[in-house]
């Protein structure tokens, strides 16, 4: 009987040992990319490394969508020539399970090299330069170029790149000694790191010690217009929503402009912007909007973010009903930093609020969903077959914004107001690392002003009243009035674009998703209402339309829908209270 406890310890030992060798290895893989540039310039040779390795099988992984970008793209049919090897170069087998994801037989190796080829692109948003023209950089967008390990995302990741003579990096990712070879702390944090690998223009300021740097892309190299002034209105942007916070979250950020394009992209510690020549040229303030748009991100949806959208899950749709104030509240802060700037004036800045007043307000499926249905459903958005435009969650989010910043300072004084949610959210949420849950805006809100907005939240967020625009504007001694004219354009607008998504083909006789009209019936676009007024259902308009540097005339026919004219005029005679409030919104970030 004695030796029975030895028995079992025995067959416990056996029984144990082939299991533990399937185990993976307890010590971290160490992952390392390199990006070169081919020899043509028209695509990217990624290389990576992965060391420590104690498993079977490995896979690897695309993502499905960007950050910041509310698309399923597919990006895994970009990857060429995939090819992965072991210790010698001994090629391993690689089994693909589906469209983004790969599957290795890593058994006895502690060591692969993978190597594959995705396109590179010059120009932004697919206004690459003429087959003839000389490439001079490329862009890197890190979701559409680099795989990953599902299950090590949270592991540090060290990048290399390999560059034609006389290029150079531009990303926000951690510098080291050698020039080209930058660090990050985990998968998230590289790829929302976009890249201009290249000859580029680069102008720099500092802000109470944190440094920023814009750099300047063009394919031609001509960068013939003033960029010592347009970055002197980026550092006024930054200066400005830096007040606002009380600081930076970063220790450096990184402005990259293309040229020629339009929009931009926010990232964690840089933004990704397409800005035009010609419009820079007539005005140098032109690109000042999609700037503090996209750096107010750096705080808010970036850090200040619902707790879907971080840590990213890349394969499928990350669902958010909040995506009105992530982007809404981005687009309200980002010209209300105008205004308080002196970038745009307090007049042209209430313009402004009744263009996105009247385009939501002219929706005539407005009653139909909510702007938070519409933030849930942003993944589904572009509809082929749907005529008349949906709620969208930037231009409604503005709205909303600014008549929830109003009512704090009506309903407390002018003590509390949308300035100090922002501050709220960014020590409650972003300082602490975490996401708000989808009913925290609304419990926010009630808790900083003491002012219970459940009643608000229920009729104009979660429900499809139309809000209380002459009440709310009058508490800043505005008048708000509205015109309805019983025709309108036939497509959906986001400003002066036409909606849509890029790429999505348009129906017969409209004008593309994207293109911006500069011109209706020979009358400039901003007075476009005016031609509207003349007309009725049924009649022809010419539409002067461009994209990117190309222009062209359409003729549409206007659609028998309401549009509705908004306007807001400062009252001459405000109450002290009004005045105070209206003094307090425009121009302090108090």
């Amino acid at each position: 009987m004695r030796y029975f406890p030895l028995l079992l310890c025995a067959l416990a030992t056996s029984a144990f040992a082939p299991a533990q060798s399937q185990r993976d290895d307890l010590t971290p893989l160490v992952i390392a990319y390199t990006t070169t540039v081919s020899q043509d310039k028209k695509s990217l040779e990624i290389e990576v490394v992965v060391e420590n390795l104690a498993r079977p099988t490995l896979h690897l992984a695309m993502p499905n969508w960007t950050p910041g970008a509310y698309g399923i793209r597919r990006f895994g049919e970009r990857v060429g020539d995939l090819r992965v090897v072991g210790a010698g170069g001994r090629a391993l087998a690689v089994t693909q399970m589906d469209f983004q994801t790969w599957s290795i037989d890593t058994s006895g190796v502690s060591r692969i090299q993978a190597s594959y080829r995705v396109p590179a692109s010059s120009g932004w948003r697919g206004q690459d330069p003429d087959a003839d023209s000389e490439i001079t950089g490329v862009r890197i967008n890190g979701p559409s170029t680099y795989v990953y390990v599902p299950g090590a995302k949270g592991l540090p990741v060290t990048s290399r790149y390999r560059l034609p003579k006389g290029w150079k990096v531009a990303n926000g990712l951690l510098p080291t000694a050698d020039p080209m070879v930058r660090r990050a702390k985990d998968y998230d944090t590289f790829i929302d790191a976009p890249g201009i690998l290249g000859i580029y223009q680069e102008r720099s300021f500092s802000v109470n010690g944190t440094d920023f740097r814009c750099v300047y892309f063009e394919n031609a190299q001509e960068y013939d217009f003033d960029l010592d002034a347009f970055t002197a209105i980026v550092e006024e942007i930054v200066v400005n929503q830096g007040q606002l916070f009380g600081s930076f979250p970063f220790a450096d950020y990184w402005f990259l402009f293309h040229i020629p394009g339009g929009g931009g992209l926010e990232h964690l510690n840089s933004t990704s912007i397409g800005l035009s020549a010609d419009a820079q040229r007539r005005d140098p303030e032109a690109g000042a909007s999609v700037t503090s748009h996209e750096f107010f991100h750096a705080w808010n949806v970036k850090r200040i973010r619902p707790v879907t959208l971080g840590p990213f899950e890349y394969q499928h749709e990350n669902y958010t009903g909040n995506l009105w104030v992530s982007e809404g509240w981005t687009s309200y802060f980002g010209e209300l930093t105008l205004v308080r700037t002196g970038i745009l004036t307090p007049d042209e800045y209430l313009a402004h609020l009744a263009g996105v007043i009247s385009r939501e307000q002219s929706k005539v499926r407005r009653k139909e969903h909510s702007v938070y249905w519409a933030s849930r459903s942003g993944w589904h958005r572009d509809q082929p077959d749907e005529t008349e435009p949906r709620v969208d969650y930037y231009g409604k989010g503005e709205m909303l914004g600014a008549l929830i910043d109003l009512k704090m300072r009506h309903e407390t004084g002018n003590r509390v107001s949308l300035n100090d949610f922002m501050r709220f959210c960014n020590r409650w949420f972003a300082e602490r690392g975490v996401g708000f849950e989808e009913g925290d805006v609304e419990r926010a809100c009630t808790a900083i002003s003491n002012y219970d907005f459940g009643e608000f939240f229920a009729r104009h967020v979660l429900g499809t009243m139309d809000p209380p625009l002459a009440e709310c504007f009058a508490y800043a001694g505005v008048d708000y009035t509205q015109e309805v004219i019983p025709c309108g354009f036939p497509f959906s607008l986001r400003g002066s674009r036409v909606g849509g998504r890029r790429g999505q083909e348009p129906a017969e006789g409209m004008p593309k998703p994207g293109e911006q009209i500069l011109a209706v019936d020979g009358v400039d676009w901003t007075d476009a209402n005016g031609v509207l007024r003349r007309h009725q259902p049924g009649d022809e308009v010419l539409l002067r339309l461009k994209d990117g540097d190309e222009e062209r005339e359409l003729a549409v026919t206007l659609a028998a829908k309401e549009t509705v004219i908004a306007s807001l005029k400062f009252r001459q005679n405000p109450s002290l209270e009004q005045l105070a409030i209206r003094e307090a919104w425009l121009a302090s970030v108090e």
